[in-house]
């Protein structure tokens, strides 16, 4: 493998053709659902992929953090952007000590080498550098998505930010002390 390059990114580096060839392929077979307020795992297969017009979202998105004062980072192999993690800059909760983690993807062919590891501790020390306490995640309920967060020491979140929990209403709720 190649050399990967690990940079904060700024609206140049997020040109709409930037995630072309970013691979956001997920074949989920199980998932974490709430019943009883217990989490367990159930059979829910599905695939997630991604077209062409998801991925020029997804770059606006980005896009928009950046302008918003948020951060975003990219994992880059030979001028190809291959992950990526992205902080909003906008604090909340009770004590306005969380930052919410908006994204965070590794292409399907780099995952499981530790670039999504590397990715978080990035996002996680501007989320420090910003004064935030903790990092607050919608996460993926996918039993991989899941296995990832709770690798890097995330746990179910102590306060439940209720738009984006009902946004997100099958997304596990977690965070991430710092």
């Amino acid at each position: 493998m190649s050399t990967i390059t690990y940079q904060k990114l700024c609206k140049n580096h997020l040109h709409d053709e930037v995630l072309d060839k970013f691979n956001r392929y997920q074949k989920v077979s199980r998932c974490w659902r709430k019943q009883n307020d217990e989490w367990v795992l159930i059979d829910h297969p599905y695939i997630e992929d991604w077209d062409l017009e998801k991925k020029r979202n997804i770059v606006s998105e980005l896009v928009n953090c950046v302008n918003n004062n948020g951060v975003v980072y990219g994992a880059i192999i030979d001028n190809t952007l291959i992950g990526f993690s992205c902080i909003s800059a906008d604090f909340f909760g009770k004590n306005n000590e969380y930052l919410e983690l908006l994204m965070m993807q590794v292409s399907t062919e780099y995952r499981n080498k530790g670039i999504g590891k590397q990715l978080f501790k990035l996002i996680a020390d501007s989320a420090r550098q910003l004064g935030a306490k903790k990092i607050y995640i919608s996460a993926h309920s996918s039993e991989e998505s899941q296995a990832f967060y709770r690798a890097v020491g995330s746990v179910d979140a102590v306060e439940i930010n209720q738009v984006i929990a009902r946004n997100e209403p099958f997304d596990c709720q977690m965070e991430y002390v710092l």
